[in-house]
């Protein structure tokens, strides 16, 4: 019992701290990515925020993660003659949103007199009481954060328009874990291609 309490805490806490991403696709409807059984890479990706994504380490973990899950969908990686052209972009942006934090008062806490009957006779007592709080309206405040944006473009190499894109979003807070989480978010990403 005790193992099995072990065990679903840490998947807990692995599940709470993985970042998360939201993703999303576009593709042209008349386009049918089935069709297409080669790809290469273009050169010329685009990395902005040198801290995050702007190094050789993520570059090969972008290429990596996307060139596996390519491969799974059943394209083969072909420099002479792709029929798909791939090209990333890799951005880190600073936003801000406004948090609405609740405010709360709360009376203080006193003694209060009472009334107590026993067989008859009338007692009087003090009570120790701590009302609840009540809530008064909110507190707005404007929260930094920077969000990290990994778009991947399929492009038809014979009339060099995009067919497919996928965007993932999410915040990130820690370059380690940002580069650390590329190939999980690349690997979701492209698993958006048949969906």
């Amino acid at each position: 019992m005790k193992k099995s309490m072990l065990v679903v805490v840490l998947a807990v806490l692995v599940l709470s701290s993985c970042s998360s991403y939201n993703y999303y696709s576009l593709n042209n409807s008349k386009t049918d990515i089935s069709k297409y059984h080669t790809y290469a890479w273009v050169r010329g990706n685009e990395s902005k925020l040198e801290d995050y994504y702007k190094n050789d380490i993520a570059e090969d973990k972008i290429i990596d993660a996307a060139s596996a899950a390519l491969n799974a969908h059943g394209l083969n990686y072909d420099a002479k003659k792709p029929d798909l052209l791939i090209r990333y972009t890799a951005v880190v942006d600073s936003k801000s949103r406004t948090i609405n934090d609740p405010v709360y008062y709360q009376y203080p806490s006193r003694l209060v007199p009472r009334v107590a009957y026993y067989r008859g006779r009338q007692y009087y007592y003090y009570q120790y009481v701590t009302p609840f709080p009540v809530y008064v309206g909110s507190e707005q405040r404007q929260e930094q954060f920077e969000e990290g944006n990994i778009v991947i473009d399929l492009i038809d190499r014979n009339t060099s328009k995009v067919v497919w894109r996928g965007v993932a979003k999410g915040e990130v807070n820690n370059p380690e874990r940002a580069v650390n989480d590329i190939p999980k978010v690349v690997t979701k990403l492209l698993n958006k291609i048949h969906s």
